[in-house]
């Protein structure tokens, strides 16, 4: 990681300097600019969240997700108990999932994925109208149908266990955010401490968080898009 830093944006992203160029700059402004994070608000929003924000969403996310799985897929063979938590359970993955979807893109940034839009739906549908459809079908038109809201519970609640994303958001939650926010969090604990009270370090120890701030952030919006 380069020490030499120059402002790059509104997000607080920094442009990595080349030797030759860091050379020509004023020793007083390498200084500057490297002790630029600890005034940076992008920074500790990355800290922030990966300190106190992330363990305790997904260790809700995780109980919430693994009771309702095990309980559900176990009582399926009594229904309409298991069918009922199972929906309770994928519905309750989708709300998790729209959350950290939104918690990762307001504390990370600029990220190179960006999140679904429009966003995945957590139950309500919208479908064209059948018979605008196959009216534009028949005239050779492609603009865009009309959509109104779908009312059916039946089939808001069977797209909804058909759709791939509830599954891609139970697997993230419950197999790949624990290890990976596990892991993050005692990397901070252990780094950030020491770096505050010796002050050099620090500015170098927030880049390096804020890297990884965005890595995660990039993984969670890949598996939950």
């Amino acid at each position: 990681m380069s020490l030499f830093q120059a402002e790059h944006d509104e997000f607080g992203e920094e442009e990595t300097l080349s030797v030759e160029e860091a050379e020509e700059v004023p020793f007083s402004t390498r200084v500057r600019r490297y002790f630029r994070p600890l005034i940076r608000k992008a920074y500790y929003a990355a800290l922030f969240h990966l300190l106190l924000i992330n363990i305790p969403y997904e260790i809700l996310a995780w109980v919430y997700l693994f009771v309702g799985t095990v309980t559900g897929t176990t009582l399926l063979i009594a229904l309409p108990i298991g069918a009922i938590l199972c929906f309770i359970d994928l519905l309750g993955a989708r709300l998790f999932s729209r959350g950290e979807i939104a918690l990762q893109t307001k504390f990370h940034g600029p990220l190179g994925i960006h999140p679904p839009n429009p966003s995945n739906p957590i139950f309500a549908r919208y479908r064209p109208l059948p018979r605008e459809t196959d009216s534009m079908l028949e005239n050779g038109s492609f603009s865009a149908p009309t959509l109104v809201k779908e009312t059916s519970f039946l089939r808001l609640s069977y797209l909804m266990f058909t759709d791939p994303t509830s599954y891609r958001a139970l697997f993230y939650f419950l197999v790949i955010k624990p290890g990976v926010t596990l892991i993050i969090f005692l990397i901070t604990v252990v780094l950030i401490p020491p770096a505050f009270i010796l002050i050099i370090p620090a500015p170098a120890i927030l880049r390096a968080i804020r890297r990884i701030g965005i890595w995660q952030a990039e993984v969670a919006i890949d598996a939950l898009s």
